[in-house]
C-alpha cells in the first residue's frame, strides 16, 4: 500500500508524460498512438489505455476541486474539462497518427484521429455531470507538412474542437463529405449542449471538385458549432456547399473565414436552409445564425456562386465582404427579422447581392421584418442590389443607411414582385437615378421614414383643374392648363386635357388619377410641357430626385430639363444630366437627381420648373405623377397621399402667398384669386403706373376678379398684390 505522497509522485495514468513499455523501450503516450495508427484509436475506444477522464466514471466519487491539479470530481463540469486537457496534453495532432504529406498516411491518419476523438464517451448525464465536452485535437504543428491531402472524409459523432494554421492545408480529393459533424440518428429534438458543441478554428482547405459537402452539420447536431478564422480557398463545386447545416442548427456561427475562388467555377460557400432530411424541417424556425466577419470573393472572368443561403428567423449577417457573387446573400422562408448589417458587395459581371425568398416557391412565401442597415454596393451599371428567388415571394423590409453605387440609370433599387400586401420601410438611400420599386400593378407601400417627400410639389397627378378640362394651346404663348401645368409651342393646332385613368393605369402610376393629354398639331419648331413647383428655395444646396409617369399613343422620345426659375429674369437649367428619355404605350416611372446652387435672386418666391419637351408627333403624349423627394434616389411615394380639396387648399395658398412683377406686353386680362388673403377687405385696389390706370376698386373678394386692361397697354407694369394664379417667364 502507497503513502499518500507515493502515490501523488507517481506518473498520472492518462497524462502526456505516462510511458509504456516495449520491444522497442520507454516511450510516450502520444508516440504509442502515432506508431498504432488506427489501432491505438482502437484500444483508447475499448477502454485497454482509458483517458482519466472517465477512469474514475464507475466509481463515481471526486473531491470537488474544481480545477486544481490532481483533482477529478466525475460530477463536476470543470473537473472533466481539466482531466480531458491534462490527457490530451499538449494537443493531439494529426501527425501524431502517422500523416505525412501523402495521400494515403494522410487519409489513414485523420481517420485515426477521428476514431480517437469518438473513443471518448460523451455522457447522456444533466448538465454538470457530463456535458458535451469537446476533445481538442490540432493540425497545426510547426514541423508538420504543410498540406495534406484526404481522398475520404470521416464522421464525428462527438463534440471536437479542431484547431488549424494558415499554413497546414487540407486538400480533398474524395466524393461525398469532408468532415461530418454529428449523426443523423432521427432524434426530433436537441440535446442542448450536449452534443453540438463543435469547434473548427484557423483551417485551411482546398480542393473538393467532387464532394458533395466540406464540412455538414447533421440535424440537432450544431446548434453550438463555431467555424472561425477558417480559409476556403477554391473549394468545392458548382454543386455543393463548403459548409452546410443540415436541419434545426440553432446558434451556429460562422466568423473571421475567408472563402476565395480563382477558377470560372460558380462555387457556394454556406447553406442553412433545413433541407436535410429530404426537407422534413423547411421553414419551420431554425434560428439564431451569425455570421460576421467573412470575406468572399469570386476572382474568375465569370459571374460566382452563393455567399449565404440561410432561412433561420433573427440571423444575422453582419461585417461580410461579398465581391462578384451570383448571390451574396440569400434569405428563404422565414429569415423572420433577419438582419444584413454594415456589410458590402460589388457586382462586376452582374448577379445580385441580396436575394429574398428560394429558388423555387416554397408552401409560404413570405418573407418579413427584413432589416437591411449600413450597407455599401458596387453594381458595375450591370448588378442588383436586391431580387427575390422566386415569383412567389412577397416582403416586408426596412433598408437604412444603404449606399449603391453604378446601380444603372432607371433600374430598380428594389426587384420586387408585383404582388399585393408588401411593406418598404426605407431611409439614408443613396441610388443616383434609381427608382426605389419597380412599376407595379399593385401597390407596394412605402414608408418614408424620414420624411424626405416634398411638400411642395402640388397637383403633380392632377387632382384638381380650376380652368377645365379641356385647352386649346395658343402660338408662342404660355398657356395655362390644369393647376401648376402649363404648356408652350410654335406648332398652330396644339392641344391638351386632363383624362381621367382607368383602375389599372390609376394602379401603375402610383395611385393618379388624372393624366394631362397633350396633342401635337400643326407644323413648328418645338412645343413643352412645363410643371412648376414653388418654394425653390427649399431644395437649394443639397441633392434632390424628381420622379414623374410618362407614356405616348406610339413610340416616342421625350427630353427632360429641370430649370429653376430664381426670378422672371433668372432661369437657369438646374444641374442634372441631360436626358432623353424613350417612351412605350404604357406608363414609365423615370428618375432623375438634379442639384441646385444658391443664386443672387433666390427668393421665397423662386420656383422650380420641369419642361418635358416633345421632340416627336405621335397622336398624344400624357404625363402625370410628378414627385420630387430630397436625396439621391427615387422614393417612389403615392400620389395619392392629398385629398382633391387638400391638393385645392394648397394650390390656393402657394397663389396667394406671392407678390409677382408682370410685364403688362400682350397681356389683357388679369386673373386675381382673392380668397383667403383678401377677406378682410371691403375692397380690393390694383394700382398702374407708367401710364396711370386706377385705382380699380369694388370687387368681390370671394369670387376672385378679374381686371380689363385695354388692347392699347404696350408698355404696361402691373405689381399685382395678390396672385394671378400664374407663373411669367
Amino acid at each position: 500500500m502507497m503513502s499518500k505522497d507515493e502515490s501523488e509522485s507517481k506518473p498520472k495514468q492518462g497524462s502526456e508524460e505516462n510511458v509504456h513499455e516495449g520491444a522497442g523501450g520507454v516511450m510516450s503516450r502520444r508516440k504509442l498512438l502515432a506508431a498504432m495508427g488506427v489501432a491505438g484509436a482502437a484500444i483508447v475506444a475499448g477502454s485497454l489505455l482509458p483517458s482519466r477522464a472517465f477512469a474514475t466514471e464507475e466509481g463515481k466519487s471526486g473531491t470537488g476541486n474544481g480545477n486544481k491539479a490532481g483533482s477529478c470530481d466525475p460530477n463536476e463540469l470543470c473537473d472533466r474539462v481539466t482531466s480531458i486537457e491534462t490527457d490530451i496534453g499538449a494537443q493531439v495532432q494529426l501527425v501524431d497518427f502517422g500523416a505525412d504529406g501523402t495521400v494515403s498516411a494522410d487519409t489513414t491518419a485523420l481517420a485515426a484521429l477521428t476514431a480517437y476523438v469518438n473513443g471518448f464517451p460523451n455522457g447522456t448525464e444533466p448538465l454538470g455531470i457530463v456535458d458535451g465536452i469537446p476533445v481538442r485535437v490540432g493540425i497545426n504543428r510547426a514541423s508538420a507538412p504543410m498540406k495534406y491531402t484526404i481522398s475520404s472524409g470521416v464522421q464525428f459523432i462527438r463534440p471536437v474542437e479542431i484547431v488549424g494554421s494558415a499554413s497546414k492545408v487540407l486538400n480533398y480529393t474524395g466524393t461525398g463529405i469532408l468532415l461530418e459533424m454529428g449523426i443523423d440518428d432521427g432524434r426530433t429534438s436537441a440535446n442542448l449542449f450536449n452534443e453540438d458543441h463543435y469547434l473548427l478554428e484557423g483551417l485551411h482547405f482546398t480542393g473538393g471538385k467532387n464532394m458533395t459537402a466540406g464540412i455538414s452539420f447533421a440535424p440537432f447536431y450544431g446548434l453550438l458549432a463555431r467555424i472561425k478564422d477558417c480559409i476556403f480557398n477554391q473549394f468545392g463545386n458548382p454543386s455543393s456547399w463548403a459548409v452546410e447545416f443540415q436541419a434545426q442548427n440553432w446558434w451556429p456561427e460562422i466568423t473571421g473565414c475567408r472563402w476565395e475562388v480563382f477558377d470560372d467555377q460558380a462555387k457556394n460557400f454556406v447553406k442553412a436552409i433545413d433541407d436535410g432530411r429530404g426537407g422534413a424541417y423547411r421553414g419551420s424556425g431554425n434560428s439564431r445564425l451569425n455570421f460576421a466577419d467573412n470575406k468572399c470573393k469570386w476572382h474568375g472572368a465569370l459571374i460566382g456562386g452563393t455567399g449565404i443561403y440561410t432561412n433561420a428567423v433573427k440571423t444575422l449577417i453582419s461585417r461580410c465582404d461579398f465581391e462578384n457573387a451570383g448571390v451574396g446573400v440569400q434569405l428563404g422562408y422565414p429569415s423572420l427579422a433577419s438582419e444584413v448589417v454594415n456589410c458590402y458587395f460589388e457586382q462586376p459581371l452582374g448577379g445580385t447581392s441580396i436575394r429574398l425568398g428560394d429558388q423555387t416557391s416554397q408552401g409560404n412565401n413570405s418573407i418579413n421584418l427584413i432589416n437591411i442597415k449600413d450597407i455599401y454596393v458596387n453594381l458595375h451599371g450591370t448588378g442588383k442590389f436586391l431580387d427575390t428567388g422566386n415569383t412567389s415571394v412577397t416582403t416586408g423590409i426596412q433598408i437604412d443607411s444603404a449606399t449603391l453605387i453604378a446601380g444603372g440609370e432607371q433600374k430598380p433599387v428594389l426587384h420586387l414582385n408585383d404582388l399585393p400586401g408588401q411593406v418598404v420601410r426605407v431611409r439614408n438611400l443613396v441610388a443616383s437615378y434609381q427608382p426605389l420599386l419597380p412599376v407595379t400593378d399593385n401597390p407596394i407601400q412605402v414608408i418614408d421614414v424620414d420624411g424626405v417627400l416634398n411638400s411642395n410639389v402640388v397637383n403633380g397627378a392632377l387632382a384638381v383643374s380650376q380652368s377645365g378640362d379641356s385647352f386649346t394651346i395658343p402660338t408662342n404663348k404660355l398657356k395655362r392648363l390644369a393647376d401648376m401645368w402649363y404648356a408652350k409651342t410654335d406648332f398652330s393646332s396644339c392641344t391638351a386635357s386632363r383624362v381621367q385613368l382607368n383602375n389599372a393605369d390609376f394602379m401603375r402610376t402610383r395611385k393618379s388619377q388624372y393624366a394631362l393629354r397633350f396633342k401635337p398639331g400643326g407644323t413648328g419648331t418645338y412645343k413643352s410641357v412645363y410643371f412648376m413647383v414653388p418654394a425653390l428655395s427649399e431644395m437649394v444646396g443639397h441633392v434632390c430626385t424628381v420622379q414623374l409617369f410618362a407614356r405616348a399613343s406610339s413610340a416616342a422620345n421625350l427630353r427632360v430639363v429641370a430649370q429653376a426659375a430664381y426670378s422672371s429674369a433668372a432661369i437657369l437649367p438646374a444641374e442634372i444630366k441631360a436626358e432623353n428619355v424613350a417612351l412605350t404605350t404604357s406608363f414609365q416611372e423615370f428618375t432623375f437627381p438634379f442639384w441646385l446652387g444658391n443664386h443672387a435672386n433666390l427668393t421665397k418666391d423662386s420656383w422650380f420648373m420641369l419642361e418635358l419637351r416633345m421632340p416627336d408627333s405621335p397622336a398624344w403624349y400624357e404625363f402625370t405623377g410628378v414627385r420630387i423627394n430630397h436625396g439621391d434616389f427615387g422614393l417612389c411615394a403615392s400620389n395619392d397621399y392629398r385629398t382633391e380639396g387638400e391638393t385645392l387648399e394648397r394650390v390656393r395658398h402657394y397663389y396667394e402667398r406671392r407678390t409677382f412683377a408682370l410685364s403688362g406686353t400682350g397681356v389683357s386680362t388679369v386673373t386675381v384669386d382673392m380668397a383667403p388673403k383678401a377677406k378682410a377687405l371691403a375692397s380690393a385696389v390694383m394700382t398702374f403706373t407708367s401710364p396711370v390706370r386706377g385705382p380699380l376698386s369694388g370687387v368681390e373678394v370671394q369670387g376672385g376678379a378679374k381686371f380689363a386692361l385695354g388692347s392699347f397697354t404696350t408698355n404696361l407694369n402691373t405689381v399685382v398684390d395678390f396672385d394671378t394664379q400664374a407663373f411669367q417667364f
